[in-house]
């Protein structure tokens, strides 16, 4: 049994998938994080959220694992910010990845711990995933320093990092919807004021106009059985229905967005499902033949066995052990 089990890790462990899906994923990702930062750029905030109080900030109770101030003086924390900026938009376009990725992670992680109520849920998250992508072969593909270096592409990278970050998908959904029946029961009852409206019509994030939908009681409360249904059957996307999940939950992103502002929480939840919709996002690669995986320019490439299988000896041969009709005839003795 314990060798079926490891016999079984092994493979799960070892198996390859296309490249080109954790490249998207990384590039989707770093993008996210970047906006983001630049929206506090262009709103004229940096100096005032990541300065602490008496240097002329907001922030006035940091977290004792922010270590740029005491490193860096009172402009530490203006620092990070654009180093974060910096290397994670080098870790996106594929400029020395994996070093870009390890600065961008620690800074922005800096950046939780100097102004804490920034430190978002979906941070975390994003910070998380590029941990991930850090020790997986996101930047074998779709990089500007495999050209400049003149490294070559890869076609298929260890998928164990898609794995990894496929069940913290399962982890935060299904949490979310068990958070949402254990806090707020009327997600599933047929209440006055249901939750979904109360949520959308928020002052501080929500978008929708609260006079306007009063009105829409049934349409509010089919979105809350919507929306925990959804999370509460993220399980799905470990299976080989997780593509059609997708769409589902993706609609749930949409209406978020639309409906409320909650930052980059939408979108950069949306760039993980390009795991979940590689089936039909690799089609759609293979048609731009800049895009296309080298297996595909190779065929070589596709099978691995092609490349040291012997070629089949002809009848007669040497290699089947009976003398070729074609030889000189050996003389006895």
């Amino acid at each position: 049994m314990v060798r079926a089990a490891w016999g079984w890790w092994l493979r799960r462990t070892g198996r390859q998938m296309d490249a080109r899906i954790l490249a998207l994923l990384r590039i989707l990702v770093c993008l996210c994080v970047v906006a983001d930062l630049l929206r506090i750029a262009q709103l004229g905030l940096v100096d005032d959220i990541f300065r602490l109080y008496e240097d002329g900030g907001i922030n006035a109770h940091p977290d004792r694992a922010a270590v740029v101030i005491d490193l860096f003086g009172p402009d530490g924390g203006i620092l990070t910010f654009w180093v974060t900026v910096a290397a994670l938009t080098l870790a996106m376009v594929g400029l020395w990845t994996r070093p870009a990725l390890l600065v961008g992670i620690l800074a922005h992680a800096q950046l939780g711990h100097l102004y804490n109520p920034g430190d978002r849920g979906i941070d975390r998250i994003l910070r998380t995933v590029l941990l991930i992508l850090l020790f997986s072969g996101a930047h074998r593909r779709f990089a500007l320093g495999l050209r400049l270096f003149g490294q070559p592409a890869a076609a298929r990278v260890p998928a164990w990092p898609a794995d990894l970050v496929r069940w913290l998908m399962v982890m935060v959904y299904l949490s979310a919807g068990i958070a949402k029946i254990a806090q707020q029961p009327a997600w599933l009852g047929a209440a006055r004021w249901p939750v979904v409206y109360r949520i959308m019509t928020d002052p501080m994030a929500g978008r929708v106009d609260p006079v306007t939908t009063q009105g829409w009681w049934w349409l509010w409360t089919l979105m809350g059985f919507a929306t925990i249904a959804v999370e509460l059957g993220s399980p799905l996307l470990l299976t080989r229905f997780a593509r059609y999940w997708s769409l589902l939950a993706l609609s749930m992103h949409a209406g978020i967005f639309l409906g409320m502002d909650l930052g980059m929480f939408s979108l950069g939840m949306a760039s993980l499902h390009v795991l979940l919709l590689a089936p039909w996002l690799l089609p759609l690669l293979d048609s731009v033949p800049a895009l296309r995986n080298p297996a595909l320019r190779n065929p070589a490439l596709r099978d691995p066995t092609l490349r040291t299988r012997p070629a089949a000896a002809p009848p007669g041969d040497a290699a089947d052990g009976a003398p070729s009709p074609t030889a000189p005839p050996t003389r006895p003795g």
